[in-house]
């Protein structure tokens, strides 16, 4: 069967909903009945008919009563989201009221519902700053407190997606309904929330695993930010379909008899690409007519038994000439996503997408995250940030508000970007402790992440047992070994060399309790340290010590070495500080060496 994501680029706002709040909420009781009988349904009313009072009078861009948006938001959470409670549906109902109604504050909401509504409602508000809009008295000073609120609302929605998945969801229904009703704005807002949509909406449902709403998100944006590159490539496709489409039901068949001459139940699902995904295959430097796989086939093995999946690509890998091969199964994706994928050569020579993935799995691919959890206990986290984590990082955020100006919203999105979307690497410690951090995390990032000594006291580590710079990045699997001191601390230029949330906020914070001093100390020359040694014990230690100190630094020796212990007290003449560090770094490397302090007054 072919899986078709098509859906009407312009939603029609002229139906009957906003005619008679009656019958529209008899029609939203009906859909809570039908869809989940555990909603409170009076609750809910009480939450449609505030709504109603509060947006009287006012109409959309349609014409049609404002109340109506809230109103289809609800309706888009409770029938294409299989993740709502009854909370989240009151709020849902509710979450323009405090920013679109003057007067009513987070604890009118938390009186007349209950607080819970009252922070989902809270969280989804965007911040508005009326008063500072009020006070600006130029083109320009408008657009700093538009970028200053920018920056607010993103910190806002992070502390939402860590703490309560709920207020993304309904930010994600709000998203889509304005999205489906975009015609009816100027041409200009269009272009802005598509664009809006794609740099921050999309990032965070792939995140989410939440692939058909990410995909609508992607459509409906390439379509209102770039219409004639989107229509160019749907004319193109609609060409190219028409042929390719023939071809893999064929090649359908030959899947289709292979595993079912070896007993494997499976359903077997043809997915098109859509549009947007064309359009980032043709940045990437492809023509369409460089692009064969136009069609992924899905198999879906009727088992949640993962070795079927596995003995399914088996049996395909032996019938067709594989290209190439990659297992999410045993390592997932950032996004939850779990199947094995591969690429065949079919008839004619044509490469064919293949996942493979068991009805669990299936099942991940619709719902994301939500498969994992269940909103019947109310807040729940999709991501795993401690309570800690939380509060530094959305302290931090705080600070580049109010600190960065019109550079804050830039600064706070890269660093979402980098630390919720971009890929994982799963680093180990020399006892084999997995540390996950984002790709292109350095050193200093896994001590931080290690924790906040060992990235303080960092001075250098040793990667698969390699001594390697602390700004060394860090690939998926390395194992590091990490050498402090006490006497080390953090140097400014650190905060050049780092990416996770827990180095950057570490130290951000640090250099904020330690200044930068503006006048720049002179540098030390000519001086003389004391290298504190201990490791154990082997035939050429000392040869091997000093050839890395240098016999024309070397000063005065002394040793102590009992048994299989090596404990020495170095004197060394060094020219600056640089070099000193040159030779710790050396010693550091030297076979049996486990510790080196040293002391630059000696």
């Amino acid at each position: 069967m072919e899986l078709l994501f098509e859906f009407e680029l312009e939603y029609d706002e002229q139906n009957d909903f906003g005619k008679d709040p009656q019958k529209d909420w008899q029609f939203l009781a009906s859909e809570i009945e039908r869809l989940d009988s555990e909603i409170d349904i009076p609750f809910v009313e009480k939450a449609f008919w505030y709504c109603v009072e509060m947006h009287k009078g006012i109409d959309r861009k349609s014409g049609v009563p404002y109340y109506t948006h809230p109103f289809n938001v609800t309706l888009v959470l409770l029938r294409e989201f299989t993740y709502h409670d009854t909370n989240s549906l009151v709020a849902c109902l509710l979450h323009d009221v405090i920013e679109d109604v003057q007067g009513i504050k987070k604890h009118h909401i938390a009186d007349l519902f209950n607080p819970d509504v009252a922070e989902i409602v809270d969280s989804v508000t965007k911040i508005s700053h009326r008063e500072m809009r009020a006070n600006v008295e130029n083109v320009q000073q408008t657009k700093e407190v538009k970028l200053k609120e920018k920056a607010e609302t993103y910190r806002k929605l992070f502390l939402a997606l860590v703490k309560d998945i709920r207020v993304i969801l309904i930010k994600f229904a709000d998203r889509l309904h304005n999205l489906r009703t975009l015609h009816y704005m100027p041409e200009n807002k269009q272009k802005e929330i598509a664009l809006e949509t794609l740099n921050f909406y999309t990032p965070l449902a792939h995140r989410l695993g939440l692939n058909k709403v990410k995909m609508e998100f992607e459509n409906r944006s390439f379509f209102y930010s770039d219409r004639d590159a989107y229509e160019a490539i749907r004319m193109a496709l609609t060409e190219k379909r028409r042929d390719f489409l023939d071809y893999i039901k064929v090649f359908s068949d030959h899947i289709a008899n292979s595993l079912n001459e070896h007993h494997i139940d499976h359903i077997l699902t043809i997915v098109h690409k859509h549009e947007y995904e064309i359009y980032q295959m043709l940045e990437d430097g492809l023509s369409i007519s460089d692009i064969d796989n136009f069609y992924s086939m899905v198999v879906i093995v009727d088992s949640d038994d993962v070795m079927e999946c596995y003995r399914a690509h088996g049996v395909l890998a032996t019938a067709f000439n594989t290209i190439k091969f990659v297992d999410y199964i045993s390592n997932p994706k950032i996004d939850w996503f779990k199947a094995l994928k591969t690429e065949l050569f079919g008839p004619d020579g044509k490469r064919v997408e293949i996942l493979i993935r068991s009805q669990e799995m299936e099942k991940i691919s619709e719902e994301g995250f939500a498969t994992q959890f269940s909103l019947r206990s109310g807040r729940i986290r999709a991501l795993q940030f401690s309570d800690e984590d939380i509060t530094l990082w959305g302290d931090w955020m705080q600070d580049m508000i109010e600190t960065e100006g019109r550079r804050a919203a830039q600064i706070i999105w890269e660093a979402i970007k980098v630390n919720l979307f971009d890929s994982e690497l799963s680093v180990f410690t020399k006892e084999g402790m997995t540390i996950t951090l984002p790709k292109g995390a350095t050193l200093i990032d896994f001590a931080f992440n290690k924790g906040y000594n060992w990235g303080k006291n960092l001075i250098t580590a040793k990667v698969n047992g390699v001594l390697k710079d602390i700004t060394h990045k860090l690939k998926n699997g390395d194992q590091v070994e990490i050498i402090t001191s006490p006497n080390m601390a953090p140097k400014p230029e650190w905060e050049n060399s780092v990416i996770s949330h827990k180095a950057v906020v570490a130290l951000h914070n640090y250099f904020k309790a330690h200044p930068i001093e503006t006048e720049p100390k002179k540098e030390k020359s000519n001086f003389m340290a004391k290298l504190v040694i201990s490791g154990d014990d082997r035939e050429g230690m000392l040869t091997d010590i000093s050839s890395a100190i240098g016999q024309n630094n070397i000063v005065r020796i002394n040793l102590d070495t009992s048994g299989t212990n090596f404990e020495g007290a170095i004197i060394v003449k060094v020219l600056d500080s640089r070099e000193l560090n040159q030779i710790f770094a050396r010693l550091l490397g030297v076979k049996g060496i486990s510790s080196v302090e040293k002391f630059e007054e000696a």
